[in-house]
């Protein structure tokens, strides 16, 4: 068993040559109102930073908001015809600006009309593929209650609806997302959006700190489902050491598979492998928190079925 293992290593570490892929992620980034000429400069550099990673990472982009506005249509209105009009295999939607919270009703705040935690869910309901959303804004907690769901990854800036106070994560967050070296938790030559939210939860608890000042933000990753979140203090590392109940799943395995700017290897891989090494990986991930109830002969069989099929994907990828 041992020296199976050792030549399955050697089979992952074997070099890939060929031709990178292109992204079928599209990156849809909203700036809110700013309120003030200090908000709307942070808020466009947050943006400008989104745009300068996903040209890097070769993924589709939209801004809505930011700039001169457009006369023929609200951002709420262009907001809601791209998200209802999305048919690609995953889509990010970024949100950067205020929210607001009135002991009913969540919004973020827009140019023109704004919209609601439920109007986004609504809008988003019939779309088919993986999803990623990251409201940086204050009070926005819950759009994690509101969004959760399968294939889909929820950050937030804040832990509630009532941290309404002005948040920082969005801006550290920016510069994360694009390859950030600090970032780079794993050591892997790319940023993934779990080491994003890390990063970012990271330094938004330093700058308080700093400053002497009591957090107002706690922000929030939930891609598991079940609508409750995790906090940085949960990870050590990029691995979950603690769930919201003992019968949760740890939340960030599926938001550590998700990157903009890719490692060289990483390119190698089509959107088919890259797929099937995600379902992989987290199936090991699966057997070894089972490893205590399942026999060893069975939990050593079951690893090796997987760990080959890792093997002779890599070294499908290196031959080709």
């Amino acid at each position: 068993m041992i020296r199976s293992f050792i030549f399955l290593i050697a089979l992952l570490l074997t070099p890939a040559h060929g031709a990178g892929t292109s992204s079928d992620l599209q990156i849809i980034t909203v700036v809110g109102t700013g309120g003030t000429d200090a908000f709307e400069t942070v808020f466009t550099e947050s943006a400008a930073r989104w745009e300068k990673a996903a040209a890097k990472g070769g993924a589709a982009f939209t801004l809505i908001g930011g700039g001169e506005k457009a006369a023929e249509q609200t951002d709420h209105d262009q907001l809601k015809e791209a998200l209802m009009n999305a048919t690609g295999p995953e889509l990010w939607i970024v949100l950067i600006g205020h929210g607001s919270f009135d002991s009913r009703t969540v919004k973020f705040n827009l140019r023109g009309p704004d919209f609601t935690d439920k109007d986004l869910a609504n809008w988003l309901e019939d779309y088919p593929g993986e999803l990623a959303v990251i409201n940086t804004a204050s009070s926005s907690g819950s759009f994690i209650r509101t969004l959760s769901g399968p294939k889909r990854i929820i950050i937030t800036a804040t832990k509630n609806e009532a941290e309404a106070s002005y948040t920082h994560f969005g801006n550290y967050f920016s510069e994360a997302v694009g390859g950030l070296e600090a970032a780079d938790l794993d050591n892997d030559d790319q940023v993934s959006l779990l080491e994003s939210f890390l990063y970012a939860s990271h330094e938004t608890a330093a700058f308080y700190e700093k400053a002497g000042r009591l957090a107002t933000e706690h922000a929030l990753i939930d891609d598991n489902g079940d609508a409750a979140g995790s906090r940085r203090e949960w990870f050590e590392g990029i691995t979950a050491v603690k769930v919201v109940r003992k019968d949760a799943e740890p939340d960030g395995e599926f938001a550590s598979q998700k990157v903009l700017v890719k490692n060289s290897f990483e390119q190698r891989l089509s959107a088919e492998q890259r797929s099937e090494r995600d379902k992989w990986e987290r199936e090991v991930k699966r057997l070894r928190r089972e490893r205590d109830t399942i026999d060893d002969d069975q939990y050593y069989e079951d690893l090796e079925a997987l760990l080959l099929k890792l093997a002779r994907l890599y070294r499908e990828v290196g031959d080709s």
